[in-house]
């Protein structure tokens, strides 16, 4: 971590391990949010989901409690204390790459595995979750942050952008509970 705040210039590549697929590192395993592939895993590399087109969006919003209480003699009632029971992290990006996972996302369809040469738009009533693995790098190509979230995946557009011949998909993550999800710096 840096010693004095710096501006860097970043580029971040999502992986992505969907749930109740089969993983072999460290062990035999199946993706879950109690159990997740490890770093040299081929699952990451089966899922891919790209490189990030600008640098992702980290939204939070949660809810707030104003506990309050009298300041003695005043009769003046103030805050004491505020709590945050409830939390919501998302993740917005918009990547370079279209991928199986995008089509199905977007789609709303089961997944596309490799050799699938047809889908069915609409047949998936649950969302997409599993592990995302977003690698940050700096301005040199060095790793600066990984992140590991189980999430839901939602892809929310299929449209082209500023080139009409490329299309960037738009994903949204939503950050779920996991006893495993972390971060390095």
């Amino acid at each position: 971590m840096q010693a004095q705040p710096s501006v860097i210039a970043t580029g971040d590549f999502l992986y992505f391990a969907p749930a109740g697929k089969a993983f072999t590192v460290p062990g035999a395993g199946t993706v879950s949010a109690t159990s997740k592939p490890g770093a040299t895993d081929t699952i990451w590399t089966t899922y891919v989901l790209g490189t990030v087109m600008k640098p992702s969006q980290d939204k939070y919003s949660g809810k707030a409690v104003t506990i309050k209480s009298p300041m003695p003699g005043t009769g003046i009632v103030v805050p004491q204390n505020i709590i945050r029971p409830s939390h919501e992290l998302t993740m917005e990006v918009e990547l370079n790459e279209l991928s199986r996972l995008a089509v199905a996302g977007f789609y709303k369809a089961a997944l596309i595995e490799t050799g699938d040469t047809v889908y069915n738009a609409l047949s998936r009533a649950e969302g997409i979750q599993g592990w995302l693995k977003r690698q940050r790098y700096d301005h040199d190509g060095n790793v600066i942050a990984v992140d590991d979230w189980w999430v839901d995946l939602d892809c929310t557009d299929l449209a082209t952008q500023a080139n009409e011949n490329i299309i960037n998909p738009k994903f949204v993550f939503t950050w779920l509970y996991s006893p495993l999800a972390g971060s390095a710096i």
